[in-house]
C-alpha cells in the first residue's frame, strides 16, 4: 500500500502558442487585462511591454522575451534585461509567470508544470508578435523553461540567454516528492503541517511564500522536461552563465553539475554556444543588481555573445558601455 501511493509524476506534455494581437495598442491592452484578472499583484511585477521607441510602439527586427525565475518577478533581472534591450534596438517583454508576482501568500495554489509552460508559451507568442526574431533570456526557472520552449518551438527561438538555470536543484531536495506519499511527506515536515511556507522574501522582486503545489510544479517540470532528450533538440543558438568560483562556492540554489552537462548535451554547435563562469557573482541570481556583485559582468559577457556571434547589430547611436554602469546594490 505504501510503494502504491500518491507520487508526484514528471510532465512531458507540448504546449502550442496561443494567438495574441499584433496591433501594439492592442497587444498592450490585452497584456494589461489580463494582469487585471489575474488579481492584486505586488508592485513592479505585473507583465508589460517595454518598446524601443515608446512614442511610436512597433515591430522591431529583434525582440526580447525575459522568463524569471521561482518566487521571483521581472526586477530579477534589472537593469540587465533593459540594458540589452537598448543596446541592440530591441522591444522587451518582461513576463509575469502564471503563481507569481501576486499579494495572495497562497497564490502558487493550483501552480503545475502544464501552467508554467503555458505561461513561457504566452510570453514567447508576445515575443513574436513584437519583433521578427525573439531572444529569450531567462533566469533559474525561466531559463528551464527556455530551454524546453527552444525544443519544442525550435522556429520560434532564435536564441537563448541562459543565467542559472534550473536543471536540477542543488542537492536534489525535490526527490522526496517523487516518492510515494512524497507530497504528503513535504507537507508534514517541509511545510510543518501547512499548505504555505512562510519565508523572509530574498529582496524587494521575491516572494518567500511558497504553497506546496509551487514545489509540485517544478519537481514536474525538471524531471520531465529538463532531460538529454530534451536537451539533443535545441538547436538555437545559446549563452550560458553561472556562479561557481569553488566547490565551497558556487550556486546555492541550483546544481552547477547538471547545469555543465545539459550545456554538452545541446544540439547546437560549438561555434553558437558559450558557457562563461562567473566566481566572483557570490549568488545564483547572477544578473539581478540586488543580489550579485557580478551583475555588470553577466550584462556585457551576455552582450559580447548577442553581439559577435548571434550578430545583433547595435543600435543607431546607443552607448555600447551601458553594461559598465550597472553597480550592485545588494539587499541583506
Amino acid at each position: 500500500m505504501l510503494a502504491a501511493g500518491p507520487r508526484v509524476r514528471p510532465w512531458t506534455g507540448n504546449v502550442v502558442l496561443p494567438d495574441v494581437p499584433r496591433d501594439p495598442a492592442a497587444l498592450d491592452a490585452w497584456i494589461a487585462a489580463g494582469e487585471r484578472r489575474a488579481g492584486p499583484l505586488r508592485p513592479d511585477t505585473g507583465a508589460r511591454i517595454v518598446w524601443a521607441d515608446p512614442v511610436h510602439p512597433a515591430r522591431t527586427a529583434c525582440a526580447m522575451v525575459y522568463l524569471h525565475g521561482f518566487t521571483a518577478s521581472q526586477g530579477e533581472g534589472f537593469p540587465a534585461h533593459r540594458d540589452l534591450a537598448r543596446l541592440f534596438g530591441c522591444n522587451l517583454y518582461l513576463s509575469r509567470l502564471p503563481g507569481h508576482g501576486l499579494r495572495a501568500p497562497d497564490a502558487m495554489r493550483g501552480l503545475s508544470a502544464a501552467r508554467l509552460m503555458q505561461g513561457a508559451a504566452t510570453a514567447l507568442a508576445v515575443g513574436r508578435a513584437i519583433g521578427d526574431r525573439v531572444i529569450v533570456i531567462g533566469t533559474s526557472t525561466g531559463g528551464a523553461l527556455a530551454l524546453a520552449l527552444a525544443a519544442q518551438q525550435p522556429q520560434a527561438v532564435s536564441a537563448l540567454v541562459l543565467w542559472s538555470p534550473l536543471v536540477r536543484e542543488r542537492g536534489n531536495q525535490l526527490d522526496p516528492l517523487l516518492w510515494p506519499w512524497g507530497t504528503s511527506l513535504m507537507w508534514l515536515v517541509h511545510n510543518h503541517g501547512q499548505d504555505v511556507t512562510h519565508e523572509p522574501a530574498l529582496g524587494p522582486v521575491w516572494t518567500g511564500d511558497v504553497h506546496l503545489d509551487g514545489y509540485v510544479a517544478l519537481a514536474e517540470l525538471t524531471r520531465g522536461l529538463m532531460t538529454d532528450d530534451v536537451f539533443r533538440q535545441v538547436t538555437a543558438p545559446v549563452f550560458m552563465g553561472y556562479y561557481d568560483r569553488d566547490p565551497d562556492h558556487q550556486d546555492p540554489t541550483v546544481s552547477v553539475a547538471a547545469m555543465r552537462k545539459m550545456y554538452d548535451r545541446l544540439a547546437t554547435p560549438d561555434t553558437l554556444r558559450r558557457r562563461v563562469d562567473f566566481p566572483d557573482a557570490d549568488t545564483h541570481v547572477i544578473a539581478s543588481s540586488l543580489r550579485s556583485h557580478a551583475a555588470a559582468a553577466v550584462c556585457r559577457a551576455t552582450q559580447a555573445y548577442l553581439h559577435d556571434v548571434v550578430g545583433l547589430p547595435y543600435a543607431p547611436g546607443v552607448d555600447i558601455g551601458l553594461c559598465d554602469a550597472i553597480r550592485p546594490d545588494i539587499v541583506p
